[in-house]
C-alpha cells in the first residue's frame, strides 16, 4: 500500500476535513490564539499575503513554526506570479510579470522566471505558487487579469505559462495554473461581483480552454477555479465554475482528464461571498469536484467552513468516500513534493538574489520593451523632463506591495527636471506643479490610462510645454487613448525596478527595443 494511503488510513474524519481547508493566517508571527486556531482545524494548507511577511528570513522561519505544529505538514503558498502581483519583494529576485514575458516570445525565459522564484520560495519554505496566471486576456477592460496575463494569444499564453509552471516544479514547488475556464474576456472583478462569460463551447474549447489542456498534459499539478460563470458549460447561471459540477467533474476531471489539486480562489470574494455565501460555498464546491476550499483571510470564518463540511458528512450530505478521493489525492501531491518529509530544509546551497537571477529578470526586461511610437526621436536629446505617476494597486489582487521606485529613480542626474505625482490625483494639483516645469522634452509615465483616463489632463497640459513621451508601466491597451496625444510611447507592461531600467536603457539609445506586442492596441 502507498505511503500516502498509511496516512490517509491512520486519519480521523476530522483531520479529513481539516485538510480540505486552505486558510490564511493575520500576522507575520504565530499567536497562542493563531495556534490554538490552526490545532483546531488543521489545514491541510497555508496562504501566505504581504501581512504575513517582513523578509525572507523572516518567512523562513514562520515556514518553520507552522511545519512543526502541524502533524501533517501543510501546503504553503503564495501569489507570486511576478510583475504586480507579488507578496514578497524585498530581498527576492523581481520579474516583470506575465506580459512582459508575452512581449519577449521565449518559453526559456518563462521557465528561468519559474524556476528561479520557484527557487526562491523553497528555500523560505513555501512549497506551493499560486501561478502561473493562464487566462487569456482578450478584453482590454479586465480589471483584474490584464498584463498578469502573458497575452491574448491561446498558444502564446500556453507555451509559456506551461513553461513556468515547469520551471516552478523542477524547483519542487507546485504549480496552480489559474483561473480555469477562464477570467480574461470579462469586463468584471470576481473580487468585487459575478462576473459571467457568454462565449459558446467551441469558442471556449480553442482559446479559454487551451493553456489549461496544455499544461495540464505537460505535467501542471494544481488548478485554481474562477468564480465566473460559464452558461455553455453550466446551464444555472447563478453558479460560477467553482461551484459547478459540470465544469469541475464533467469538464476538468472527466473531459480534460486532469487528475492533478483542484482548489479554490478565495471563497470570501463577492462572487461567493455576496451570493451562496462562503461556508456553504465551501461544501458546494467540494461536492463540485474541489479537493481544497480557499478561505483566506475571517478565522470565524474558516471555522465555520470546518464545522459545515465535517457536519455536511455526519448528516449524508457528503459522503466520506467523496472526502477520502480528495485527501488522497492531496496527500499524494504532499508525498510527490516531498512536503510530508520536510525536505526543504536541506537547500541551503540557494542564494536569493543571486546574481545571475537578477541578470535574468533584467534580460526579461530589456526584451520586453515596446516601442509602438517615435522611434524617431530616440534616443531622446536636450532637456529631459520626467513626470512620474506612483504606482498604485488598481485591483486587490495586487495586495499592496508597489515599488518606490520611478523612472525618475532609474535616469538620476541624467534628466533635467523630475515630478513625481499620485496616481489619481481628483484634484487637479497637478496643474500648478505641471506649469513651473521646464525641459526640451516631456517623458510621461502612464498607467492603464484608458481605464484610468485622468492621466490624459496630465499629458494634454504637457503637451503645451513640448513633445510629450509617454511610458506605459501596465497594459498597452491605453495606447488607443494616448495616440493622439503623445509624440511617442513604449510599452514596459511593469512598474518594477528593473523595467524602469530598461525602459531608460531605450529612451537613452543604450539598448534597443525588440519587444513584440502579445495584445491587439488599436491606434
Amino acid at each position: 500500500m502507498s505511503k500516502f494511503m498509511d496516512f490517509l488510513n491512520s486519519m480521523s474524519l476530522e483531520e479529513k476535513i481539516g485538510q480540505l481547508l486552505h486558510i490564511g493566517i493575520p500576522s507575520p508571527s504565530l499567536s497562542e490564539e493563531t495556534i490554538c486556531h490552526l490545532q483546531k482545524i488543521k489545514p491541510g494548507g497555508i496562504i501566505y499575503f504581504s501581512r504575513n511577511i517582513k523578509n525572507p528570513n523572516q518567512v523562513k522561519d514562520l515556514s518553520l513554526k507552522l511545519q512543526k505544529i502541524s502533524k501533517f505538514a501543510p501546503f504553503i503558498s503564495i501569489d507570486q506570479e511576478g510583475g504586480a502581483v507579488m507578496r514578497i519583494v524585498d530581498g527576492v529576485t523581481v520579474f516583470p510579470g506575465n506580459m512582459a514575458l508575452g512581449a519577449t516570445r521565449s518559453a526559456a525565459l518563462a521557465y528561468q522566471a519559474g524556476r528561479i522564484t520557484g527557487e526562491e520560495l523553497y528555500v523560505m519554505g513555501v512549497n506551493m505558487n499560486l501561478a502561473p496566471v493562464l487566462d487569456v486576456n482578450n478584453n482590454p477592460q479586465n480589471p483584474v487579469i490584464g498584463l498578469r496575463s502573458f497575452g491574448e494569444e491561446a498558444e502564446l499564453v500556453a507555451e509559456l505559462g506551461s513553461a513556468m509552471a515547469l520551471g516552478l516544479q523542477d524547483a519542487k514547488v507546485i504549480a496552480t495554473g489559474k483561473h480555469f475556464p477562464g477570467h480574461g474576456d470579462t469586463d468584471q472583478d470576481s473580487h468585487y461581483s459575478l462576473p459571467v462569460v457568454n462565449h459558446e463551447q467551441k469558442r471556449l474549447n480553442e482559446v479559454e480552454l487551451v493553456p489549461f489542456k496544455s499544461a495540464a498534459e505537460k505535467g501542471l499539478r494544481a488548478i485554481m477555479t474562477a468564480h465566473v460563470v460559464f452558461p455553455a458549460f453550466e446551464p444555472d447561471i447563478s453558479t460560477p465554475a467553482t461551484l459547478s459540477k459540470n465544469v469541475l467533474t464533467g469538464l476538468l476531471r472527466e473531459q480534460l482528464n486532469f487528475d492533478g489539486l483542484i482548489l479554490t480562489d478565495c471563497m470570501e470574494m463577492k462572487a461567493i461571498s455576496d451570493t451562496i455565501g462562503t461556508v456553504e460555498g465551501a461544501i458546494k464546491t467540494i461536492e463540485a469536484g474541489s479537493d481544497m476550499v480557499l478561505i483566506s483571510h475571517t478565522p470565524s470564518l474558516q471555522l465555520e467552513a470546518y464545522q459545515a463540511l465535517l457536519n455536511a458528512v455526519k448528516s449524508g450530505r457528503l459522503t466520506e468516500e467523496r472526502i477520502d478521493q480528495s485527501v488522497a489525492r492531496i496527500l499524494k501531491t504532499k508525498m510527490e513534493f516531498g512536503i510530508l518529509d520536510q525536505d526543504w530544509q536541506n537547500c541551503d546551497s540557494i542564494k536569493l538574489c543571486a546574481p545571475e537571477s537578477i541578470n535574468t529578470a533584467k534580460t526579461i526586461s530589456r526584451s520586453a520593451i515596446t516601442i509602438l511610437k517615435g522611434s524617431n526621436l530616440l534616443p531622446l536629446s536636450g532637456r529631459v523632463s520626467i513626470v512620474d505617476l506612483q504606482a498604485q494597486a488598481t485591483t486587490i489582487a495586487e495586495d499592496v506591495t508597489l515599488s518606490p521606485k520611478t523612472l525618475g529613480y532609474a535616469a538620476k542626474d541624467e534628466i533635467y527636471n523630475h515630478l513625481v505625482l499620485p496616481f489619481l490625483d481628483t484634484n487637479n494639483s497637478f496643474n500648478e506643479q505641471i506649469a513651473t516645469l521646464d525641459g526640451d522634452i516631456f517623458v510621461v509615465t502612464t498607467m492603464d490610462a484608458h481605464r484610468f483616463p485622468k492621466q490624459l489632463e496630465i499629458i494634454k497640459a504637457l503637451r503645451k510645454k513640448g513633445p510629450v513621451f509617454a511610458v506605459g508601466l501596465r497594459t498597452p491597451y491605453e495606447f488607443s487613448a494616448l495616440d493622439d496625444l503623445v509624440d511617442g510611447y513604449i510599452a514596459t507592461y511593469s512598474y518594477r525596478e528593473a523595467s524602469l531600467h530598461a525602459a531608460w536603457e531605450v529612451l537613452t539609445g543604450k539598448v534597443k527595443a525588440p519587444g513584440i506586442l502579445p495584445v491587439t492596441v488599436n491606434s
